[in-house]
């Protein structure tokens, strides 16, 4: 009876492999995903940072500065001057990346970096679809290095 019983149970866990291997390839590939994406959007925060403190710093109006050393002026266009360059020189394909840059007047001029990333999965094109789009802010106040 024992001896019958052990015989009916042979080649049970033979299904069970083909299903393990399945959900070993799913798990490795989510995790690739998501590990790239987390490192695309640390790229994304730290370039959107860095460009809004170029930004600021190329776009401060040296004329407006002179006439009236109490006031700091951000000019727009030469703020925005940066943005094109940033990108191309750094790790993200250009033609997935779209940036924008907007300046705040006041006592402290600001000014803000926004961009936008369509990332495009690398192995689970087919499992989550083609892409998805992330975006980063950063930004850069300009400051007088007298004041308190």
């Amino acid at each position: 009876m024992i001896r019958q019983r052990l015989h009916d149970d042979r080649g049970q866990t033979i299904f069970l492999a083909p299903i393990a291997l399945i959900i070993v390839v799913l798990l490795g590939t989510v995790t690739l995903e998501v590990a790239a994406m987390h490192l695309r959007q640390r790229q994304l925060d730290d370039l959107a940072d860095s460009l809004a403190n170029d930004a600021a710093t190329v776009g401060f109006d040296v004329d407006a500065f002179r006439t009236d050393s109490t006031v700091l002026v951000i000019d727009p266009g030469r703020a925005s001057s940066v943005l094109a360059g940033g990108i191309a020189i750094s790790n993200l394909p250009t033609a997935n990346a779209v940036g924008g840059v907007s300046v705040t007047a006041g006592a402290e001029p600001e000014a803000a970096v926004t961009i936008t990333y369509v990332h495009e999965f690398i192995l689970g094109k087919a499992v989550f679809g083609a892409t998805t789009t992330l975006t980063a802010t950063g930004e850069a106040a300009l400051v007088r290095s007298d004041q308190p």
